[in-house]
């Protein structure tokens, strides 16, 4: 007679090898608490942020964060302060007028 256990851990064992071992690494970090860190999805991130449509800057931002990478700084370049940055979109719908008449104060 077979025993359910090993019957059950030979499956578990085949399972395994069907599985990403990437997969299965972040798994084992989740379990234990840890968050996981797959470079490859950050550094997708990080490409989809700097590439964005809605950047205004002409790409200035990627360029000097490039320029100082390639440097050895590692860290990226402080923000220009003679040109303040603009946090209203031109194409941003205006918001509603205020509410006219008694506002309920509790």
């Amino acid at each position: 007679m077979n025993d359910p256990r090993k019957t059950l851990l030979q499956q578990i064992a085949a399972l395994r090898q069907t599985i990403d071992p990437k997969v299965l690494n972040r798994a084992k970090l989740a379990a234990e608490g840890k968050e996981p860190y797959d470079k490859e999805a950050a550094r997708a991130a990080v490409n989809n942020f700097l590439t964005a449509k809605n950047r205004q800057d002409g790409g200035a931002f990627q360029r000097k964060l490039a320029a100082a990478l390639k440097a050895g700084g590692g860290t990226a370049p402080a923000a220009p302060t003679s040109t303040p940055i603009s946090t209203k979109s031109p194409t941003a719908p205006k918001a509603p007028p205020p509410a006219k008449g008694k506002i309920n104060r509790h």
